[in-house]
């Protein structure tokens, strides 16, 4: 799914968020978000999603402006697992609500999603509370990719999580990408994992797009304020 933002403004109260952002989402690639705390990021994320509702400007989603959010899966920064439920009830949340498929489909379907994450089946009955902070992500995104959505959205994919663990997400979510031909858009501070995951960038101060290129040549930036932003000169 391609999308396309269009001059897209948001306050709250009388503080103003977003300022005209303009973007393009290409579609089947990876998109990255950065900018620092309180650019907005986060909200235009939201906005996308359709969980917030802008104030003016306008987004198309291949070319239109109505989308069903079924579309839509989302990846949270602390992953969000339910811990009164086990790893299998968590990543078929969503189809063991809306009653889909019968259970026995249900799990099979769970435990291919599992596999393909690593996941062994020994985890298929554990609360989340017995997983380490990588397993639960792992976990997190299944559930994510458990309704196979054509858009992604990855809210600080890596965060909290040492360098092993942050290096087996950020080859999960290109294997995932590559693998299942979804949009991915991700907001992230961890610059190597946007480098490694990301096919183009947007970075946003101020409420708008100050410089966006191909992650492979980040640090090639001639923009001052991004290259501020690079240095942690925040």
């Amino acid at each position: 799914m391609k999308i396309e933002i269009n001059n897209v403004f948001k306050s709250f109260s009388e503080k103003s968020v977003l300022n005209g952002v303009s973007l393009t989402i290409p579609s089947k690639k990876s998109t990255v978000i950065l900018g620092k705390s309180g650019c907005g990021k986060s909200v235009l994320l939201k906005i996308i999603y359709q969980l917030l509702l802008q104030d003016s400007g306008v987004i198309r989603y291949d070319s239109k402006e109505e989308v069903a959010i079924n579309n839509f899966s989302m990846l949270f920064q602390y992953s969000a697992l339910f811990d009164s439920l086990t790893i299998w009830e968590n990543i078929a949340f969503q189809s063991i609500n809306e009653k889909s498929d019968n259970i026995k489909n249900i799990k099979e379907r769970v435990i291919m999603n599992m596999e393909s994450l690593g996941l062994s089946s020994d985890n298929f009955y554990k609360y989340p509370s017995e997983l380490s902070g990588g397993m639960k992500k792992r976990v997190a995104l299944g559930r994510a990719l458990f309704k196979n959505p054509s858009v992604i959205f990855l809210d600080e994919p890596t965060t909290g999580l040492d360098p092993i663990n942050s290096a087996l997400i950020n080859d999960l979510i290109i294997k995932t990408i590559k693998e299942k031909e979804i949009t991915a858009i991700t907001i992230t501070h961890d610059i190597k994992s946007a480098i490694k995951t990301g096919d183009i960038f947007y970075y946003l101060e101020n409420g708008i797009v100050e410089v966006s290129g191909e992650c492979n040549g980040i640090f090639k930036t001639q923009n001052e304020k991004l290259n501020y932003f690079l240095k942690g000169d925040n």
